[in-house]
């Protein structure tokens, strides 16, 4: 049996964040043409970090996504020429001040299969060490925190850690065996 044909795909680029796509679909057997938008922003990367003394990072920022201010892994957008390796790399850099000369790739996500058309690309960093942490008023607003792995397991289970894409790196660093619970 035929599947689904994609017949137009129109983009919207006008948006410096993302594209905006409108696709038709031809279903077997429908008389009728199905429109579907989408949203392409740049892949995610994000990274369960963990220092040489064992202490997880854990970003807190204001989000006026969601009107509040939320802890975090450390994360950003994989910029164009750059691989989601070098893109962590550089955004732990920038957020943490950290240096990454190892890290491994937990694996690649598709981060919402109705709406978005990017990827999240999940990591792993261990025995990082820091030397100076920036504080928010040189960090845009960036509040870096070092915490054990019994106040990440606390922080996940009281809600306060809820960012979906957060849990579902951890989530794979548990099943790779990077983190136990």
């Amino acid at each position: 049996m035929k599947g689904p044909e994609i017949i137009q795909v129109h983009k919207d680029v006008s948006i410096p964040w993302f594209e905006q796509i409108k696709k038709t679909v031809k279903y077997p057997g429908h008389s009728k043409n199905e429109i579907y938008y989408s949203l392409k922003p740049p892949d995610y990367v994000t990274a369960l970090t963990r220092t040489s003394d064992g202490k997880f990072i854990v970003l807190r920022q204001y989000r006026p996504a969601v009107e509040d201010y939320t802890y975090e892994l450390p994360s950003g957008h994989v910029d164009h020429g750059e691989t989601p390796a070098q893109a962590i790399i550089r955004e732990l850099r920038e957020e943490t001040g950290c240096e990454v000369k190892k890290l491994k790739l937990l694996g690649e996500l598709i981060p919402d299969t109705g709406r978005l058309e990017n990827r999240l690309w999940a990591f792993y960093v261990n025995n990082i060490k820091i030397d100076n942490i920036p504080g928010p008023e040189e960090n845009d607003g960036i509040e870096v925190h070092l915490v054990s792995h019994k106040e990440l397991c606390r922080m996940i289970n009281k809600g306060k850690l809820n960012h979906a894409l957060d849990l579902s790196v951890i989530t794979l660093a548990i099943f790779q065996k990077c983190l136990k619970l």
